[in-house]
């Protein structure tokens, strides 16, 4: 049982700007590349490029960060927009609050798995392999769902801290042994 190879994918922050409210025209007029289409969505879409982020940005001061690689770049990425919100006129009073929503991660178990065993051994497991490739994996603790491939590849996702993913990897790889 050696250890699990783990990469985040993935991080979806939720970010609020408290007291803020944005005009979308204006900003989306202020940010490089800036798609906004009130007819089509009610908010701004906006990429980042170092750190690679993409964002979504709503009227209410509340938006939404995907793509990043660690939260770090995540918080970076935040930062470096709001630096640029504020420079197209914008007040922002405090600092954004940042949450984490959701971190997906690929994991190696570096063997193959026999996902019909899985799926018989344990209740709260879903295959299908004629709908899905597979093994669906829902834990508890962490409230994680890792997806379980022959290859003895993985991705879990629904976890809000790094912690829970190496716990789920740790988890998987002892349950089945």
């Amino acid at each position: 049982m050696g250890k699990v190879k783990t990469q985040i994918q993935n991080i979806v922050v939720s970010v609020i700007y408290e007291d803020t409210e944005f005009s979308l025209e204006k900003l989306a007029r202020s940010l490089d590349g800036a798609r906004y289409d009130p007819e089509i969505f009610p908010g701004i879409a906006y990429k980042s490029e170092d750190p690679p982020a993409s964002f979504l940005i709503f009227a209410s001061g509340k938006m939404n960060c995907v793509g990043a690689r660690s939260l770090r770049d995540a918080k970076l990425a935040i930062n470096k927009l709001t630096r640029k919100i504020r420079r197209s006129g914008v007040e922002i009073g405090s600092e954004p609050k940042i949450k984490v929503q959701n971190i997906v991660a690929s994991f190696d178990f570096e063997r193959e798995f026999d996902l019909e065993k899985i799926s018989r051994n344990f209740e709260n497991t879903e295959y299908e392999p004629e709908v899905f490739p597979g093994l669906v994996f829902r834990l508890e603790e962490p409230h994680v769902v890792v997806l379980l491939f022959v290859s003895g590849k993985g991705v879990c996702a629904g976890a809000k801290t790094l912690a829970d993913i190496k716990k789920a990897g740790v988890m998987i790889n002892k349950l089945i042994k």
